[in-house]
């Protein structure tokens, strides 16, 4: 069996979503004795509104930043992984986590997937561009919408 030594955790920062994915990334975490660091990327809210020409300021994206990092503390703190290995950066999900991947020399990541089909899966997957676009192995743990195993 491969040894990990470093396993990188996409979250969302939602409960509904996290909690699988997390709960499996921490078990191989003791399993294998590997370290887990938990990465957030928040979108850039100005591609957002120049679609609909709608000017969306800077004010916003720092709040967003700011919620995220609450939530972000909250989570790390009931999980118990320290603050050093929590990472909020702004920018595209995909670009983020595989940036934060290839940096922090992780050898798994582990990325939740909703498995949609149709419409959805051609306006692009994080989880997805992630599978294809990382350097190390990914485990894509399948997310039920609503379930909070």
């Amino acid at each position: 069996m491969v040894k990990y030594k470093h396993i990188l955790v996409a979250v969302e920062l939602d409960p509904t979503c996290d909690n699988i994915a997390v709960k499996r990334a921490l078990a191989l975490s003791k399993v294998l004795d590997a370290k887990v660091t938990l990465v957030h990327a928040v979108e850039h809210m100005s591609s957002y509104g120049a679609a609909y020409g709608i000017a969306v300021g800077a004010d916003v994206e720092e709040m967003l930043i700011e919620n995220a990092q609450k939530a972000m503390d909250e989570l790390g703190d009931k999980l118990g992984v320290p603050e050093s290995h929590r990472i909020i950066k702004m920018g595209p999900a995909k670009l983020v986590i595989l940036a934060e991947a290839e940096e922090l020399k992780v050898d798994l990541i582990v990325v939740g997937s909703h498995g949609r089909h149709g419409i959805r899966l051609l306006l692009g997957s994080t989880a997805n561009a992630v599978i294809h676009g990382a350097k190390c192995d990914v485990l894509a743990v399948r997310i039920v919408d609503g379930e909070k195993k």
